[in-house]
């Protein structure tokens, strides 16, 4: 059986998930795998899925600043309530757009090649 992911796994990846604790990280690592039990995917490659995921998962949450001044103690916050359809899903954050990439290539199966005669 595969090693599941960890909290320090998943804030190396997006560092802006290092002020959630472990707790709040364990929870979104066991929703990625309640998810990942119901495909078929390699042990091998089920940590790496489940880090992007729970990554991807955590990242929906967390309120990022877009841009900040100094002198004017100003913030402006990425705007992650977009309703677009290119925003939703797993496209709404770089680390459900890796997971999706790795879905595809690791549960693809190779198509059969006939040839006619």
């Amino acid at each position: 059986m595969a090693n599941d992911t960890t909290p320090d796994k998943i804030r190396s990846i997006a560092k802006h998930l290092r002020s959630l604790s472990d707790d709040d990280l364990n929870l979104y690592i066991e929703d990625a795998k309640a998810e990942l039990d119901e495909e078929k995917i390699p042990d091998k490659y089920r940590e790496r899925l489940q880090r992007y995921l729970s990554a991807h998962l955590a990242s929906l949450n967390v309120r990022r600043v877009a841009s900040q001044k100094v002198d004017g103690m100003s913030q402006t916050f990425s705007n992650s309530d977009r309703t677009s359809v290119e925003n939703m899903g797993l496209d709404s954050s770089p680390y459900g757009q890796e997971f999706a990439r790795l879905m595809k290539k690791y549960t693809s199966r190779p198509s059969l090649k006939l040839t006619v005669l």
